[in-house]
């Protein structure tokens, strides 16, 4: 009989510890690839949230905006945003730019004022950048019509609809107070606290009227496939600009979303750490099997050893047995965990009901999970791996057994 037949044939002669065994990394394995899958959806669909929502895959702005974000200063702004703009959909990487101004707005109607984020988009770019054009509500998207957007919130709030007239009020670039009418065009709703509430969009050109701005903007948000390509290309623009263009620096998207990313990242760490738990205990359960394993076996083992089996085919046999539970397992866990693994992908969670409007992360509707291939790779070494840290003990105590001592009886 072959090394690995007689592994074999140990592994099943006690059946239901083999089994117990078997389950443990089953349940290890598939958990895993499922909460890989899970953990890989979150921060992918986080992510894709936030730069569709708002920050797009990368922006420009004036060096030094960033230190007075806070302000929101009109006189550290991007001029000739027209050229700029088909300059930049000119560049390899970048498929989408929309140009904005940030202010502090005031609105008034006769049900009361509110003070809100003012946005002025280049609306029709917008439509390349973000999905601000596919969360209206009621009434209309701006299209190139003078007027303003608000969320369901603020417009339930004012006592406003599709077609009312607001007014606008701001302090210029000058620092004088002005005011303008506009009627609003649409109510949109993003099903997020922070923006619905919080942000007033205004068409570009009567933001800029409003603000006493030419073909000023205080940022360009851009599109592209992938933040990090986005983000170089977009460098590689600015040192293009010239002389005679204000210092402009390209700025990643996770600049503008820092609280996410760091809560991102500490629940994945989260899940690291409680992987890591679950599968010492998978170790410390395979340790204790393959020790009992060795201690009934003794006898056995040291005629083994007696006949002509060296330390090292003793040591071999061990891990063999291992090795056996552990691709069981495993193939095991893969096969359980893969029509759940499929329905998350594809299907996914509706969460749409289940977020509270308070919570700091934009959210969707349907949540998927994102599934890679390294995630199979990183179940299955994780699951074999397990069995063997917890055989590593028992084969080296078989390879020491004291032959003359253990023959005849107990160790």
């Amino acid at each position: 009989m072959t090394m690995t037949g007689l592994a074999a044939r140990n592994v099943f002669r006690n059946r239901r510890r083999s089994i117990l065994n078997m389950i443990a990394i089953s349940i290890g394995v598939a958990l895993m690839f499922v909460c890989l899958g899970w953990v890989q959806g979150y921060e992918t669909y986080i992510y894709s949230t936030v730069i569709r929502f708002q920050t797009g895959s990368a922006q420009l702005l004036h060096e030094g905006y960033e230190e007075e974000a806070a302000r929101l200063p009109l006189d550290l702004v991007l001029p000739e945003y027209p050229q700029v703009r088909s300059r930049l959909l000119a560049t390899p990487g970048i498929s989408g730019a929309s140009g904005r101004i940030d202010f502090l707005a005031r609105l008034i109607t006769p049900a009361g004022s509110v003070r809100l984020l003012g946005q002025g988009i280049d609306a029709e770019a917008e439509r390349d950048v973000t999905i601000l054009s596919r969360k209206i509500v009621r009434g209309s998207y701006l299209d190139g019509q003078p007027g303003l957007l608000l969320g369901s919130g603020i417009a339930g709030k004012l006592g406003v609809e599709p077609g009312s007239v607001v007014f606008v009020s701001a302090t210029d670039k000058y620092g004088v107070e002005n005011r303008t009418a506009l009627p609003v065009r649409g109510i949109f709703s993003f099903g997020y606290g922070a923006m619905d509430d919080g942000i007033v969009y205004l068409d570009l050109p009567s933001a800029q009227y409003l603000l006493d701005l030419d073909d000023e903007v205080t940022r360009i948000v851009l599109a592209g496939p992938g933040g990090d390509r986005v983000r170089a290309a977009a460098s590689g623009f600015v040192d293009g600009l010239g002389e005679g263009y204000p210092p402009t620096k390209a700025y990643g998207w996770q600049e503008f979303a820092k609280a996410t990313v760091s809560g991102v990242r500490t629940d994945t760490y989260s899940f690291y750490v409680v992987a890591v738990i679950l599968f010492g205990l998978i170790i410390v359960g395979i340790l204790n099997s393959m020790s009992m394993s060795v201690h009934e076996r003794t006898r056995e083992l040291s005629t083994l050893r007696a006949i002509g089996f060296r330390r090292r085919d003793a040591k071999r046999l061990i891990l063999l047995e291992s090795l056996i539970l552990a691709a069981i397992g495993t193939a095991t866990g893969l096969l359980v965990a893969a029509p759940v693994a499929v329905w998350l992908g594809i299907y996914g969670v509706d969460i749409a009901g289940s977020i509270p409007k308070d919570f700091p992360v934009p959210f969707g509707e349907m949540y998927h999970a994102d599934y890679r291939p390294w995630h199979a790779l990183v179940s299955i070494a994780l699951g074999i791996g397990a069995c063997l840290a917890g055989s590593i003990i028992p084969a080296r105590r078989v390879a020491r057994l004291p032959i003359a001592e253990t023959i005849g009886g107990g160790m």
